[in-house]
């Protein structure tokens, strides 16, 4: 594995720098960069916690990055992070549920004038519905009814159907979410356009669903881990609080020892930062009297 590691760390940096490149020119913003694969706005991390943002570097595809980037740009673009964050609900599974309704509903917002990124956001959305199903997640109940959440009210936001080789596989679990929550989804497709008005019916929608999960864990005693399967509730909402902690961490700082990053790409220095970088003519930054004297021999 590590004979291998050179080459990744040099596809992570190329991948980070033509994504970063893209949702620069996206989002009409100079300040934006991926460090570590995730995006930044200068020095702060940007804790957009939608689990399918997120692509694998082993496992997936330069579209499926492009994809994320793209739906970054978008949520950067059409979203007030201020006013999200201002109405986003204290507890961690509300607050994921109303995360991902939140960015289901800028990726809607794609122009019609891009029918790339509305390509690339597809791709992306299939390739995390079928690494959803290859971990196994569809096998808990729980795991079951978020993913068809997502399936069924990006579908309602965007037109486009679910994701097919699992369409049999929700469609009890449809069956049973769409009568508490179909009054609420119809209200999102009409307020995709207004974030404020969008939000007061995404909050009602994730009261509605950790309500549910709340019944299928009180109702259900045999735990998916009994089964070998992880919960996948707990899962989205640690990757929410990890990412809301790593955005108001101070950085760290390098210990000494040996750098396994360095020895991965091959011992050739990578700049972490540019954040600080200024340049600055010789002449600005001698004394006068120095400036005289050198020029006096």
């Amino acid at each position: 594995m590590a004979e291998h590691a050179p080459a990744a760390a040099r596809r992570q940096q190329q991948i980070e720098e033509l994504c970063g490149a893209a949702v620069r020119a996206l989002a009409g913003r100079t300040d934006l960069h991926f460090r570590a694969r995730r995006l930044h706005q200068g020095e702060h991390l940007l804790p957009f916690a939608a689990p399918h943002l997120y692509p694998s570097l082993e496992e997936d595809d330069y579209a499926s990055f492009r994809g994320a980037t793209d739906a970054l740009a978008l949520r950067l673009t059409h979203s007030d992070f201020a006013l999200h964050r201002r109405l986003a609900p204290p507890d961690l599974a509300r607050r994921f549920v109303f995360e991902v309704l939140e960015q289901l509903r800028v990726e809607s917002l794609v122009p019609p004038d891009w029918p790339g990124a509305r390509a690339n956001l597809r791709h992306r959305f299939e390739s995390w519905s079928a690494a959803w199903v290859a971990s196994r997640q569809l096998e808990g109940t729980r795991g079951l009814l978020l993913y068809t959440l997502v399936q069924v009210t990006r579908s309602r936001l965007t037109g486009e159907g679910v994701y097919e080789p699992t369409e049999e596989a929700i469609e009890s679990t449809r069956w049973d979410l769409m009568p508490r929550i179909g009054v609420a989804l119809r209200a999102l497709q009409r307020t995709c356009g207004d974030q404020a008005a969008y939000a007061e019916h995404a909050l009602a929608l994730a009261d509605t669903v950790v309500a549910m999960l709340a019944e299928q864990q009180a109702g259900d005693e045999r735990d998916d881990a009994g089964d070998g399967q992880t919960d996948a509730a707990p899962g989205f909402a640690l990757l929410l609080e990890a990412l809301e902690h790593e955005a108001e961490a101070p950085p760290p700082v390098a210990e000494h020892g040996d750098s396994r990053v360095l020895e991965a790409a091959g011992n050739r220095y990578a700049v972490f930062t540019r954040a600080y970088d200024e340049e600055r003519g010789a002449v600005e930054l001698a004394r006068a009297e120095v400036l005289r004297g050198l020029r006096a021999r």
